[in-house]
């Protein structure tokens, strides 16, 4: 996407994104362990025995993904587009390889489209089942979730912004009730104002490179959804028998002879077998340690950082602050308001209550919703917040509370053979700004478009 002279080297260390320092002189140039896009087809080219200079001079034909924000190249939308071309490098050689095998040289194709699974409906697994049928042309897609069905009234609100963009080239109609991002302030509970932050005048003086942050007609893609609407409109955009409920990933492995995977699953009397397995289930992913082979104590960690939710149908927050995000920092105590578009068209707003607590705790997902409250409302009152924060909180009919985790980035592969990974299986993020689920949408798009790219279908 940056088509810029220069670009930041950035690194990824836990929950942040930190300038480590200089630039690269030129697109082209190779700089360890960062990859650029041209990195990322060089290295297809020497898969596919193509010269690099080749695929330099071809570099308009190039899949492009959205970046997630106008000042941050984040490394995993680079380094995803590296390891999708080994991915897909690696598959074009093996079906080259193929066809010269065939009798009398005949090309050899197949017969159906290749079969895929998606692991996780997640918006990063139904992202990919719909960028596969659209930017791959793959038509037999099939979603593993272990959830016996999508609920609504799960989960709270999302920001996406280039991922808004993405879904609406991909069919998702978010425009018909989404709700807008246009403003963020950051305040102290004093009042005192730390940030004023306009997206639309930031885009806009950061163009080009903020382009990916625009919808097709020069709207403001940047959006406050729920998550339930979010995956409700995801799904309308599937047929109707893509997802398989109630079936949880047990194993994944390679078959050995022939590029296929098998996986078990609950709810499967045997294994199922498939061309490409997409692993898109989350930080606690099952297929990782296949593709990885790492050990137990690689497993998700505890950061010490616990988040309360409140949600409530609109009504709580100021008069005409609806494209607002507001921020509040009290001792000890973050707290994020915002409005959401939701289910039939709905207006929700949402807290957010940050804290931290070394204390580990079993996580639970039928938390006791009365006694969040309590607790969320007790520790915002304590940290000094004022009412309009009080008034958010107080009128929630729905409150939960999740602890912050992380995991280590998968930095050796993201594949193996037909098993890729993809969203926070490779590289979890935090919960805030909406990291990881615009990430994995990336993810699914960049992935499809190389797929596309050695004509996988």
């Amino acid at each position: 996407q940056y088509q810029a002279p220069a670009i930041r080297i950035m690194a990824v260390h836990a929950m942040h994104v930190v300038p480590v320092g200089g630039v690269v002189p030129h697109m082209h140039t190779t700089i360890a362990p960062v990859a650029s896009p041209s990195v990322a087809a060089a290295t297809a080219a020497s898969v596919l025995r193509v010269r690099p200079q080749q695929a330099h001079q071809d570099r308009a034909s190039w899949p492009r993904v959205r970046s997630l924000s106008p000042a941050e190249p984040i490394v995993p939308a680079l380094a995803v587009a590296t390891s999708a071309a080994l991915f897909v490098g690696r598959m074009a050689y093996n079906s080259r390889i193929a066809t010269r095998r065939c009798r009398g040289g005949a090309l050899a194709r197949r017969a159906t489209s290749p079969k895929v699974a998606v692991i996780g409906a997640g918006p990063g697994g139904l992202a990919v089942a719909l960028a596969l049928r659209k930017e791959t042309g793959l038509d037999d897609v099939t979603v593993f979730e272990r959830a016996p069905e999508l609920r609504p009234a799960v989960g709270g609100g999302l920001q996406l912004h280039a991922g808004a963009a993405l879904l609406e080239d991909l069919g998702v109609r978010l425009r018909e009730w989404r709700g807008s991002l246009c403003r963020i302030r950051s305040r102290s509970v004093d009042g005192s104002e730390l940030l004023r932050l306009d997206l639309r005048d930031l885009v806009q003086d950061l163009r080009p490179f903020t382009d990916s942050l625009l919808l097709e007609d020069g709207q403001l893609a940047s959006s406050t959804v729920m998550r339930d609407a979010l995956l409700d409109a995801m799904v309308a955009e599937l047929p109707e028998d893509t997802i398989r409920f109630g079936r949880q990933l047990v194993s994944a492995n390679l078959v050995p002879e022939g590029d296929r995977v098998s996986c078990r699953f609950t709810g499967e009397a045997s294994p199922l077998e498939f061309d490409l397995v997409v692993a898109a289930d989350g930080i606690c992913s099952q297929a990782r340690q296949t593709v990885t082979g790492e050990e137990e104590d690689t497993a998700p960690r505890y950061t010490g950082l616990r988040i309360q939710y409140g949600v409530r149908e609109a009504g709580g927050r100021p008069e005409g602050c609806e494209e607002e995000a507001h921020q509040w920092f009290g001792e000890g105590v973050y707290a994020l308001t915002a409005t959401y578009g939701g289910l039939e068209g709905k207006l929700f707003e949402m807290i957010a209550v940050v804290f931290r607590d070394d204390q580990p705790i079993v996580e639970n997902a039928d938390w006791d919703a009365a006694e969040v409250r309590e607790s969320c409302l007790q520790r915002l009152r304590e940290a000094g917040h004022g009412r309009e924060v009080l008034d958010v909180a107080e009128g929630c009919t729905r409150f939960f509370e999740l602890g912050v985790c992380e995991r280590p980035v998968a930095a050796t592969s993201w594949h193996k053979g037909r098993l890729v990974l993809l969203g926070d299986s490779a590289h979890a993020m935090p919960p805030f700004l909406g990291q990881g689920a615009n990430q994995a949408v990336q993810d699914a798009v960049c992935l499809s478009r190389w797929l596309k790219s050695v004509n996988f279908a």
